[in-house]
């Protein structure tokens, strides 16, 4: 349990960093006279999203991300996580679902920290990785699922990874 606070605290302290890294390197100054930003220049706007699920048993053994935008795929997800009861009902014509999987491994933790649009719409992950000290704890395979507006830019994700140690 107090392990689990603080790999929990761990991911939050990450996700603060993360955000504070990200606001530093979006500002810029802009001298009378110059031009207008290009789409790349222009200033990243956080993007709304709200968790539909998380948890520790998923079906997925690999690192990876899916972007969901059908119900049929929606229901396809729904049976890879321990997620309980059916799937929500999501208008996919306005909205999309995106999950994020750590993978199968010894107490890993994972969570959308923050979702930005520029010139792509960027995704930021808080991946923490357990370190040596966890050798012999629980193998789990921990995920978030998240719905956000829907976009026609493309999609990308940056991961922040940080080890936590296992240890009390």
């Amino acid at each position: 349990m107090k392990r689990d606070i603080l790999i929990i605290l761990g991911v939050i302290l990450i996700a603060i960093a993360i955000g504070v890294i990200v606001m530093l390197g979006q500002s810029q100054n802009q001298t009378p006279g110059a031009q207008a930003p290009t789409t790349s220049q222009l200033a990243a706007v956080a993007v709304p999203f709200e968790t539909l699920a998380q948890g520790e048993k998923s079906k997925v053994a690999d690192r990876v991300n899916y972007v969901i935008t059908s119900p049929d795929e929606l229901t396809k997800l729904w049976t890879m996580v321990d997620a309980t009861g059916t799937p929500p009902v999501i208008d996919f014509s306005n909205k999309t679902v995106l999950a994020v999987f750590a993978g199968k491994g010894p107490s890993a933790r994972i969570a959308v920290v923050h979702i930005t649009d520029a010139d792509t719409r960027t995704v930021a992950v808080a991946v923490a990785e357990p370190d040596t000290s966890c050798a012999k704890k629980a193998i789990i395979s921990p995920y978030e699922i998240v719905v956000v507006p829907t976009t026609t830019l493309p999609l990308t994700h940056e991961d922040k990874v940080a080890a936590v140690s296992c240890a009390n």
